[in-house]
């Protein structure tokens, strides 16, 4: 496992705790109390994000916010980024057509990261947020791993508990075939969820208990879907599908989330054929001149 930089990190949470609220400053004493350092320490890490225009500083009311030269990296990073400029249209379009909220997650090694969002006005609260980052373990990144390598699959495999471990490999090739991954709330989950997402900012430690503890209990439900009746109705937490580089890797996924109400079978499949639509789109931009990606079967 790589060394960790404790300052580093320390500057990274400054910057992560600053970007959760961007409408809003913090003082000095309140960004020290939630990020666990004394005043000292907390004012040199503000000090040098100030001095690099990371951060702004409020000259009467003594708070610091996001600053503009974190503006220019943003447009720098989505610049190095090709997927996002195509897969912004996409997120408006999808948002709007279905009353939720459609996000862009980057494909990392071993995690997603939220880069982009779009939420309609009908959509109800949800998990995501710009910057978020998600490990890649069951029931998460079924639409990275249904078109990974037998290895990559095998490892996300070994996650989950042997008595589910069959469900598990039979929904990767369920997501595979339909070219999108479904995942379920079941009602103990969703209620964990729900009360996470209840607690304030300064409950972080109860919030990871919580996060952790509906991650377990979703190991060993039926999370993610096989079959789908048309005629039944779901409470679909996410509905995911992938976008492919010019490798034929997957590169970027669309989500849907916060649903305000079950969805019928016949929704589902239209929400995820919707999907698959639109990143079918956007893997044919990225690789004009090639079709799009040959995609291994999960076995």
């Amino acid at each position: 496992m790589p060394r960790t930089s404790p300052p580093t990190e320390r500057v990274v949470a400054t910057v992560n705790l600053l970007a959760e609220r961007p409408d809003a400053s913090l003082s000095l004493a309140e960004l020290t109390r939630r990020l666990g350092v004394n005043k000292s320490t907390g004012h040199a890490i503000l000090a040098s994000l100030t001095a690099a225009g990371w951060v702004l500083r409020d000259p009467t009311s003594k708070t610091y916010r996001l600053g503009p030269a974190m503006v220019a990296l943003g447009r720098q990073a989505g610049a190095s980024f090709p997927a996002l400029d195509f897969a912004r249209a996409a997120l408006v379009e999808l948002s709007r057509e279905f009353a939720a909220t459609c996000a862009a997650l980057g494909v990392g090694d071993d995690a997603v990261t939220v880069l982009d969002q779009v939420a309609d006005p009908r959509a109800a609260p949800h998990a995501f947020r710009v910057g978020a980052t998600f490990p890649l373990r069951p029931p998460l990144g079924a639409a990275v791993v249904a078109w990974s390598s037998d290895a990559v699959r095998d490892d996300w495999l070994a996650h989950v508990p042997p008595d589910t471990r069959a469900h598990y490999t039979e929904a990767l090739a369920a997501t595979h075939a339909r070219g999108f991954a479904v995942e379920i709330a079941s009602t103990p989950v969703a209620r964990v969820r729900e009360l996470a997402g209840m607690l304030g900012d300064d409950d972080t430690s109860a919030r990871a208990a919580l996060d952790r503890l509906a991650d377990e209990l979703a190991a060993r439900e039926e999370f993610l879907a096989v079959d789908l009746d048309p005629d039944l109705e779901y409470a679909v937490n996410v509905v995911n599908a992938p976008v492919f580089d010019h490798t034929g890797h997957v590169t970027l996924v669309l989500s849907l989330t916060g649903f305000a109400r079950a969805l019928r079978g016949t929704d589902v499949h239209a929400a995820g054929d919707a999907l698959v639509h639109a990143t079918r789109r956007i893997t044919d931009a990225l690789t004009p001149t090639s079709p799009t990606p040959a995609r291994t079967p999960v076995s």
